[in-house]
């Protein structure tokens, strides 16, 4: 599925459940009302990423990889949601991203680095 229809599903979703506030952002003041809702959501999933480190390192329990997996789609849709209200292609944005790191970057890549064994 291409990142595009990704969106598309979360944006049908939210329609249907009444969370596509971020559709209705288009003043600035609009926009920063959504981007604090956006933080607190996203500080509470990081919240929960922290708790499963605790877990771990503190009580010594198991890494539950299956809800720290849920943690992060939960972020990955509150990013989709963000974008949205501000109207940004992320996959757009995350190439034009890339381009800039790797010209930025380029001269400290070692010259025997083998980018598919990641040495």
């Amino acid at each position: 599925m291409e990142l595009t229809q990704v969106f598309e599903v979360q944006r049908s979703f939210d329609r249907r459940h009444g969370w596509n506030r971020y559709e209705k952002c288009r003043t600035p003041e609009e926009i920063l009302d959504f981007m604090r809702h956006y933080v607190l959501v996203t500080v509470e999933e990081l919240g929960e990423i922290c708790r499963i480190r605790k877990d771990v390192e503190r009580d010594n329990k198991a890494l539950d990889v299956e809800a720290l997996r849920r943690e992060l789609v939960d972020l990955f849709i509150y990013l989709m949601q963000a974008c949205m209200a501000v109207d940004m292609d992320l996959e757009k944005a995350y190439l034009g991203k890339m381009e800039q790191l790797e010209e930025r970057f380029a001269a400290s890549i070692p010259d025997n680095f083998d980018v598919d064994r990641r040495k």
